[in-house]
């Protein structure tokens, strides 16, 4: 038995915040901020290797929304599990499948509710998955293709037939307004359903985690000392405990994304030019484009960043949901999904539709 994505759903909050929601000090206030270590890069160390994303990041030096126009706010009191079982919902009736015939449910929130328990149980009992066992995955912004290979191992070795894979990313509420970075992100919540088929749908996945960079990008309460969550101390925000090597990571991302796919496909001993679409993450507007560029590539790059911007991990499903309405996608299509994400994971799965 083999495994492919029978179903995609999105869930988008209706308010949308444009650029002109910040005062006019911000651009002020957001470059004299002492938390721009996830904004700011040193454009005088890049290497000849990442000469593309220099340059794009060079032609966002001035601008205080990162290139960002518009996005989606969920409202306060939405919870993470409501957010994905809205998803849930719509990837359910797009697979054409009840929910009581799943076998599991992976879930994955930026922002959740809660440390302990995930949102997965929640979400299971929002949408009736009476059957499923229900558990919470994180490998950060990486996470929707850790569970595309999970659930495709547990579906080719017979130990399942459909599996539901949810992700949130709610993190306005985790940005002041005012923070620098505070424009660049915004909220939605994504689902695929894996299920049992003929021919496979999902290919392979080629993943690398390096954890000499865990403190690079992640939660922190405070530049001078950063007690553990079960300690008082000051509220968190999404930031870095090593800004040296969070600038690293920016300036590689492009050069990162690039390897990644090509370690997949030499491994898939499929050529560049047999893959239509790549849907991505997308922590900047350009990085899709800027991808094929520095593969030479002809595939398709389709961003969502224009309306929704940084997405986290739902930015790879949005991406690949907005591919399949603008036509590109259709049975036999070969499609790369590329993700990397805190910790530090860097994946990228091939699939054919």
């Amino acid at each position: 038995m083999k495994a492919r994505i029978a179903g995609l759903g999105q869930w988008l909050p209706t308010e949308i915040r444009e650029n002109s929601a910040w005062p006019a000090e911000f651009a002020s206030r957001a470059r004299a901020s002492e938390s721009r270590e996830l904004v700011d890069v040193d454009n005088a160390a890049f290497g000849p290797a990442d000469r593309i994303a220099l340059r794009h990041f060079a032609s966002e030096a001035g601008d205080p929304f990162l290139g960002s126009r518009r996005r989606r706010i969920a409202p306060k009191d939405i919870t993470a599990p409501e957010a994905e079982a809205l998803a849930a919902q719509a990837a359910l009736a797009d697979a054409g499948l009840d929910a009581g015939e799943l076998d599991a449910v992976f879930s994955w929130a930026a922002v959740p509710e809660r440390i302990v328990p995930p949102s997965a149980p929640d979400v299971a009992r929002r949408i009736g998955a009476e059957r499923a066992y229900a558990v919470g995955m994180d490998a950060a912004c990486a996470t929707p293709l850790t569970q595309l290979e999970t659930a495709a191992a547990l579906i080719e070795s017979g130990r399942a037939r459909h599996i539901l894979l949810t992700q949130s990313h709610l993190i306005t509420r985790a940005f002041p307004l005012m923070h620098p970075a505070s424009p660049n992100v915004g909220d939605a919540a994504t689902a695929m359903v894996v299920s049992a088929a003929e021919q496979a749908g999902i290919q392979i996945t080629h993943a690398r985690t390096h954890g000499e960079y865990y403190s690079a990008v992640t939660w922190c309460r405070s530049k001078d000392a950063d007690p553990p969550w079960w300690e008082a101390g000051p509220q968190y925000y999404l930031g870095s405990q090593n800004r040296e090597q969070a600038q690293e990571l920016m300036r590689g991302t492009i050069r990162i994304a690039a390897e990644t796919i090509t370690q997949l496909l030499e491994r898939a001993r499929v050529p560049l030019q047999e893959i239509d679409v790549l849907a991505s993450v997308q922590p900047r507007r350009w990085v899709p484009e800027a991808i094929r560029e520095a593969l030479d590539a002809r595939f398709e790059a389709p961003q969502t960043f224009d309306e929704l911007c940084h997405l986290g991990g739902c930015g790879v499903v949005t991406n690949l949901i907005s591919a399949r309405q603008a036509g590109l996608i259709a049975p036999g299509v070969k499609i790369v999904l590329y993700a990397q994400g805190a910790g530090f994971t860097r994946a990228a799965t091939l699939v054919c539709w």
